[in-house]
């Protein structure tokens, strides 16, 4: 585990590789004073030559120089932030300069020579959390921002990161603390009016019951968070040339499986990564199953199996020479794991299937919850398989905002158990247990929810979760 201080501390914040630009961040109070070691300004608003000196919120022209010879290492703008109001909290700089390796390589030397450090991975964002400047469920949404892929992932994320779940959970915390004090005069003093005092407990029991709607709301919206952090699996199965492969290269809009009239062409599972209305989805296209002595194929057949089990959804291919018997047995093991299959009858521009009805009658028997005429070639009814993906992630949300989606196992893992605990204090005023029972499981409660605000969090737990940050945030 790391060992953090107050030092001043550097990173790039910018990606590795060339680019135009780079951004290389420091923070840490006195940061301006040690940089000053290694810049020169040139040209500023006013009439400053240091960088330590530049009023905050203001950018100036110069460059920086090596402390142990003064030569000049590359051009920049520097930009100067006063505490409190900045990122982290602290004073902070940051220096935008070229972007090739070498620079941002030889500026991150020059700031370590004038007693800069390097900073660890996240340690940016935790001394915003420590300075107060976003509450800890906030920090870690930063990373899903940086990480989003899709406008839904960006929404949800951004979101996280400007405070919507962090205010609703403030909102729900506060009005727990006011249930605990008031519960606490309950134990503490005894009232000479029966009446008055059950009417202030069901006051609490109404303040309690919305405070577990509003927490199970929340947990019911990770079904749809748990798709924008971990991607929707979506497996593509049925008996070789039954057109998976088309259908892959169709939805991905290239060619990335190989598709050929020879049985038993794709031998593995091919994932490919693609944007469906802002939902991410991992498109898995397997190997055709059926009967084989070859040991290669078989494997790869075994690994379309547990593809199927693993995933959210599965489509299942249903080309027009497929009898009602080869449907049924190629579908009834995958059905056993995956709750979401939809028949695809393939191949449509080559003519209907003639044992469509008995095949719809039999899977829909087994589980399969709709059928889909499709022809990949001619991209027909693709934007109707489509559909089906928004249908399901849309399904999942319980009714959640997308604007207040649980996307952190751990924040949901959290929640879960304080609801449960919540759940436990209202039983027990139910069932006349006593307030000091009721009182308890409300503790425990806020327990819960405060490993998510950061108010109960470890120092370990903490330092655990910001080194999975990437080092300039």
């Amino acid at each position: 585990m790391y060992s953090y201080d107050d030092e001043p501390i550097c990173a790039c914040s910018t990606p590795a590789g060339i680019s135009g630009l780079a951004v290389i961040r420091i923070s840490g109070n006195g940061c301006g004073l040690l940089a000053d070691k290694c810049s020169v300004i040139l040209r500023s608003s006013g009439e400053y030559k240091k960088l330590s000196e530049l009023p905050g919120y203001t950018c100036a022209f110069g460059y920086v120089k090596d402390p142990s010879d003064n030569s000049k290492v590359d051009e920049v703008i520097f930009t100067h932030f006063e505490a409190p109001h900045s990122y982290t909290g602290e004073e902070m700089v940051e220096i935008s300069s070229h972007g090739s390796g070498a620079v941002k390589q030889e500026i991150l030397k020059c700031l370590g020579m004038s007693g800069i450090r390097m900073a660890y991975p996240g340690e940016f964002s935790r001394r915003a959390f420590i300075n107060g400047k976003m509450s800890l469920a906030s920090a870690e949404a930063v990373m899903d921002v940086i990480n989003s892929e899709t406008e839904r992932q960006l929404q949800a994320a951004g979101s996280l990161m400007s405070g919507m779940l962090a205010d609703e959970i403030d909102s729900i915390e506060k009005n727990l603390y006011d249930q605990a004090a008031m519960l606490e005069t309950f134990t503490e003093f005894d009232t000479e009016d029966p009446s008055e005092e059950e009417a202030k407990l069901e006051v609490v029991k109404d303040n309690l019951s919305d405070c577990h709607e509003r927490l199970t709301l929340l947990c019911n919206g990770y079904g749809k968070g748990r798709i924008l952090s971990e991607r929707l699996r979506v497996a593509l199965l049925g008996l070789p040339n039954s057109g998976k492969s088309t259908l892959l290269n169709t939805l991905t809009g290239f060619d990335r499986a190989i598709v050929t009239e020879v049985a038993g062409t794709t031998r593995d599972t091919i994932e490919v990564q693609v944007n469906i209305n802002g939902i991410p989805v991992t498109l898995i296209d397997t190997a055709g199953i059926r009967e084989t002595d070859d040991i290669i194929e078989s494997m790869g057949i075994g690994r379309a199996y547990e593809a199927g089990r693993e995933a959210d959804m599965v489509f299942y291919m249903i080309p027009p020479d497929m009898t009602e018997e080869e449907a049924v047995s190629g579908v009834k093991d995958i059905l056993m794991d995956c709750e979401s299959v939809t028949g695809v009858f393939s191949k449509s521009d080559a003519g209907e299937n003639p044992d469509r009805t008995e095949i719809e009658k039999a899977l829909t028997s087994m589980g399969v919850k709709g059928f889909i005429s499709i022809s990949a070639e001619e991209d027909l009814n693709i934007d109707k398989l489509e559909d089906v993906i928004i249908d399901y992630y849309q399904e999942l949300g319980g009714g959640a905002s997308e604007g207040l989606l649980i996307t952190n196992s751990r924040h949901y893992s959290k929640f879960l158990k304080a609801a449960k605990k919540l759940g436990l204090a209202l039983d027990a005023l139910d069932n006349d247990l006593g307030t000091e029972v009721c009182a308890s499981a409300l503790r425990a409660c806020l327990d819960e929810i405060g490993e998510v605000t950061g108010k109960t969090v470890s120092a370990t737990l903490a330092d655990t979760i910001f080194s999975r940050f990437c080092i300039g945030k």
